[in-house]
């Protein structure tokens, strides 16, 4: 949508530039605050930023910050109420399988925190500055897909290249009686400890059934997944923490269960506290074939039931389930119009309708 007023900057005076300046950073986090961080004060948003910003899984340049400026913008002089509009790209390890090439480790990016300050909107400086982006990535030799989670529904970011993919989620209550399967697996519980090996384990079952998918399928040209890496989930468990300590400010915030697993065979689950909106995530499901199925759910998700109710959360959420996992629970699996999972392949390849996003649950994110 163009206003009608006339822009502050046309298209052709301005650009699109990454930064590592603290000082335009901690400015967009500043603007961006009205939207992600509207129960948090100035102070704390900026301290959870930079903790977030300094892990693993975001330092030596993994994390880019980006923003689009007037030309004349100085980096080194900034006017900082000059960034119309800004966005983040991580770059995170992939997985991409063909026919031809069969499955191969790639690099991905994923963009994150697009934001444009109220007074620049209406001028298309946020389509502008994805457009700009998606050039940008195209660039990047070693970068063979990009993704992100629309909140502004499935065109927007369609038109430059982002194709909307599964967008499905299944809620189960906290208090919902599951179904009766006289359980009898035993799980253990996995800690800061023991996810490496999971995670590790996790990547290889995801290569070998990508590797069969990919030789099986005529359905899709291509598949592609962001693989499993234990930085990303200890970043989003530091992001938890965080809240707890610093936000909620509980007097018990040391969160320690990061997930469950079979002891008997190769199904796990793991989580994230999602304690703002009171809802504990289901960031990686897997249930090993060779499991009997319903009693495997069953005891996971009675487990993830349990972390739930102990930090006082009302629902845990499932991104993308199989449709068997509803069966056995007696639940609907339901569209989910925001966090959209939306795919661009930045390589000359199939269309990206023709790619499955394998793996397409809340760990991307």
């Amino acid at each position: 949508m163009t206003s009608a007023k006339p822009a502050p900057y046309s298209h052709d005076e301005v650009h699109l530039i990454p930064t590592t300046s603290q000082a335009i950073i901690q400015q967009t986090w500043t603007n961006n605050r009205e939207e992600w961080g509207k129960t948090l004060d100035l102070a704390t948003y900026h301290a959870r930023e930079v903790v977030l910003a300094n892990q693993e899984f975001t330092n030596n340049s993994k994390l880019q910050v980006w923003v689009l400026v007037p030309k004349t913008f100085d980096p080194e002089n900034p006017d900082l109420g000059l960034i119309l509009s800004a966005v983040e790209t991580f770059l995170r390890p992939g997985m991409v399988a063909t026919k031809e090439l069969g499955v191969r480790d790639v690099a991905s990016l994923s963009v994150a925190s697009v934001f444009t300050p109220a007074h620049y909107r209406g001028y298309g400086y946020g389509s502008l500055m994805m457009r700009l982006l998606w050039s940008r990535i195209e660039q990047m030799d070693s970068v063979e897909f990009t993704f992100l989670y629309s909140d502004v529904g499935p065109i927007f970011y369609a038109r430059m290249g982002w194709d909307p993919k599964r967008s499905e989620e299944i809620v189960i209550p906290t208090d919902f009686s599951l179904p009766a399967s006289g359980c009898t697996v035993t799980l253990d519980n996995v800690t800061d400890q023991s996810l490496g090996n999971l995670v590790a384990l996790d990547a290889q079952q995801l290569r070998e059934t990508m590797k069969v998918q990919i030789e099986t399928t005529t359905d899709f040209t291509a598949l592609a997944a962001v693989t499993p890496e234990p930085t990303c989930l200890q970043w989003l468990h530091v992001r938890s923490r965080f809240v707890a300590a610093h936000v909620l400010k509980l007097e018990q915030h040391e969160i320690t269960s990061l997930g469950a697993r079979d002891q008997a065979s190769n199904s796990f689950v793991l989580w994230f506290h999602d304690l703002v909106k009171s809802q504990l995530f289901i960031v990686r499901w897997r249930v090993d074939p060779s499991a009997n199925q319903a009693e495997t759910v069953c005891a996971l998700m009675s487990a993830a039931q349990a972390e739930a109710k102990k930090w006082s959360l009302t629902k845990v959420v499932i991104w993308n389930p199989e449709q068997s996992l509803g069966d056995i629970l007696g639940l609907e699996i339901a569209y989910r119009d925001s966090a959209i999972p939306s795919l661009g392949l930045t390589v000359s390849s199939p269309t990206t309708s023709r790619i499955e996003w394998v793996m397409n649950e809340k760990y991307s994110w």
